[in-house]
């Protein structure tokens, strides 16, 4: 048997320090969280090659007394906590491991001055041995200088990425934490370059103006902002609609009792949110301001604090689900900017292209016009109708190329994905009579025989669910089945085609079920079959039928896989690109 040993000290302390600073980020968020809970409105930090050379953080906060401050960097040190217990944290900080581990792994200096100070004390720890404390110059509050971490811990150091790549985690972080607290400043300094001035505001616009400054205006603007106040709880969030979405979940931020947290459940809370108006490869943006009775909440669970566990959180997730849902259906049609942006930066880019080719030669034509042969007087009476026209989407004008309806409005030029919009107009349809349990149907004159090699038996097993979907069918010899009644909507379909696609969503959920996401998955797919197909050529009446729809139905900004339905051209822009400005 092999004998057990007790860690000598000095392993010990590199194991704690490796804990909570695995790099230079994890010590620009210990020293930030410091520095807010000492009540500072100004924090300044200032890094050199991405932290691993140098990273100093100072503020205006309240300071540490001379007799605590050697004490402070002691190991299980705080004057955060009052009770013997870890109920009711109302701190960042708490643990006393961050001061401790951070002297451990480098040459750290600390600097503070209380307001009831003449003078400011200094205490230097050179890789967890303190020196003595000797009066110096300073500011009231604190100033942490940390130099060459890791420097002693080579294993770590040698697994720090970039100096480009922390800087950037480092900035990352200021930013998000800088949402939390939009009421303090805080200003970045990488390599003696600002590359962050954020200015912190008191008044009522502070939260908006904090949104600009690190999401921007496109994201500002496509986005829609909820607050709601519940039992033990609270929520405030901005959104972005479907149409501005990412390829990761990079953007989103979660803020818990001014924490900035990860959590995936919360991340598939506001996946879930979305399904059915995003492709499963799209993340929406969410900035999510949870604040939760402390009772109800165990942030002591990783050394980092970047965890948490929350209790009754099927109530806030349901809740946070069904505000967001809530909230983008009574939003109406609402574009992104940056599909709008796009646009327009290839219009100018083609508009560099020289069209030698003669268009006039071409055997069919791009646009379709309605013909019309009426007189003067009613052409004029029809143009000031629709120049009076109030619509959102106003009265189409062309089609191109039998894939996409041209509309004007007063003051904007709209582009409309006929197929993708009508999709979404079945969709919404279905979707809303089927949670009456109200799904028109229709009988077939002439019932339709279905071959079902496989998965017969899993289609006549939900045959009861499938009926309130709007479809009747029998069985119908060894591998077929005989259907007899489709939902009205759905016209004149290939119910073959339709029963295949049904066979094979069954089959990956196994069963319908209405409480179940994947019920909107199915109506996806059955409205899809539905859909005014692109290369399908379209009269006035019949794309303006299309506008009108959109208008009214929920959602109709984006496609079933969220994808946009209709992008506006502001006529200002279109002008600006002819030199009309």
């Amino acid at each position: 048997m092999q004998k057990i040993n007790l860690l000598p000290p000095e392993i010990i302390n590199e194991i704690a320090a490796g804990e909570v600073i695995e790099r230079p980020v994890a010590v620009v968020k210990e020293l930030i969280e410091n520095s807010i809970d000492a009540r500072a409105s100004k924090v300044k930090i200032s890094i050199e090659k991405g932290g691993i050379s140098k990273i100093v953080v100072s503020d205006n906060g309240i300071g540490i007394e001379q007799k605590y401050i050697e004490t402070a960097v002691g190991r299980h040190t705080t004057s955060k906590l009052n009770m013997r217990t870890l109920n009711n944290i109302v701190t960042l900080g708490f643990r006393g491991e961050a001061l401790y581990s951070i002297s451990n792994a480098s040459e750290f200096t600390m600097i503070s001055r209380t307001k009831d100070s003449t003078e400011a004390y200094e205490l230097k720890v050179i890789f967890g041995k303190p020196l003595s404390i000797k009066p110096s110059k300073g500011n009231v509050g604190t100033l942490i200088k940390v130099e060459n971490i890791f420097r002693n811990l080579p294993v770590r150091k040698k697994f720090l990425k970039s100096e480009n790549s922390e800087s950037i985690a480092i900035r990352n972080f200021i930013k998000k934490i800088s949402l939390a607290y939009p009421h303090i400043s805080f200003i970045l300094i990488e390599d003696k370059k600002t590359k962050l001035e954020l200015i912190g505001r008191i008044n009522n616009e502070k939260l908006k103006k904090r949104v600009l400054e690190i999401y921007g205006n496109d994201f500002y603007k496509s986005s829609l902002y909820i607050e709601k106040n519940l039992e033990n709880f609270n929520i405030k969030m901005f959104v972005s609609i479907p149409t501005f979405n990412k390829s990761n979940w990079n953007l989103t931020t979660i803020i818990i009792n001014g924490r900035i947290i990860k959590d995936k459940l919360l991340l598939g809370v506001f996946k879930a949110a979305y399904s059915g108006l995003l492709a499963g490869n799209r993340f929406p943006v969410v900035l999510l301001y949870l604040n939760i009775d402390s009772n109800n909440l165990d942030i002591n669970v990783h050394p980092t604090k970047s965890e948490v566990r929350i209790l009754n959180r099927n109530i806030i997730n349901s809740s946070i689900i069904k505000i967001i849902r809530k909230k983008l259906q009574e939003t109406g049609l609402k574009f992104s900017v940056e599909a709008e942006k796009h646009l327009i930066s290839k219009m100018k880019t083609n508009m560099q292209v020289n069209f030698n080719e003669n268009l006039t030669n071409k055997k069919e034509y791009l646009f379709q016009y309605e013909k019309t042969e009426e007189n003067n007087d009613n052409v004029v009476n029809k143009v000031n109708k629709i120049q009076t026209n109030t619509n959102q989407l106003g009265y189409a004008k062309a089609q191109i190329n039998n894939m996409f309806i041209v509309s004007q409005t007063e003051d904007s030029l709209i582009l409309i994905d006929q197929h993708a919009a009508h999709e979404r107009i079945v969709l919404e349809n279905l979707k809303k009579n089927y949670k009456k349990r109200k799904i028109l149907k229709q009988v077939l004159l002439l019932p339709e025989v279905v071959n079902i090699e496989e998965g017969k038996i899993l289609l006549l097993k939900n045959k009861k669910a499938i009926s309130e979907l709007g479809f009747e069918f029998d069985d119908y010899g060894e591998n077929s089945i005989i259907v007899r009644e489709i939902p009205a909507i759905l016209g004149k379909i290939n119910i073959d085609s339709l029963f295949q696609d049904l066979k094979e969503q069954i089959n990956v959920l196994g069963e319908i079920n209405p409480e179940d996401s994947g019920i909107e998955r199915i109506l996806s797919s059955i409205a899809c079959h539905n859909s005014v197909r692109a290369g399908k050529k379209l009269n006035i009446e019949e794309m303006n039928s299309i506008l009108r729809l959109m208008e009214k139905t929920p959602n109709s900004s984006q496609c079933n896989h969220g994808r946009p339905t209709f992008v506006e051209l502001r006529l200002k822009d279109v002008e600006a690109l002819f030199g009309r400005t």
